[in-house]
């Protein structure tokens, strides 16, 4: 079974570093109050193409940003506002597979 992502530490601070655009990393630090059962995840996704869209050259880590979400998301315990996790897992992983063939 693969080790969860874990973040980084920073060489300046105790601070984690995600990767990803700020986007992506602010939806990191979000997703315990993250729901997915609304489709919210589709949202952002399509918000995350417009930005990539864009400025191209500032989401060179996403495509790792988008897998780290997708495992999260697929590790944490279940919950009726989470019940279509699975799904997201597979957007996000796919939306990473996009980004990673396309930069």
């Amino acid at each position: 079974m693969p080790t969860p992502p874990s973040p980084l530490p920073s060489s300046n601070t105790n601070t984690p570093e995600y990767y990803g655009c700020e986007y992506l990393q602010t939806m990191r630090r979000q997703l315990d109050s993250y729901a997915t059962t609304g489709g919210e995840y589709l949202e952002a996704i399509f918000t995350h193409r417009e930005i990539l869209s864009s400025y191209p050259s500032a989401h060179h880590q996403c495509a790792r940003g988008f897998s780290d979400i997708a495992y999260m998301l697929e590790q944490r315990a279940w919950r009726a506002d989470r019940d279509a996790d699975a799904e997201a897992v597979s957007a996000f992983r796919h939306e990473a597979w996009q980004i990673a063939a396309t930069m």
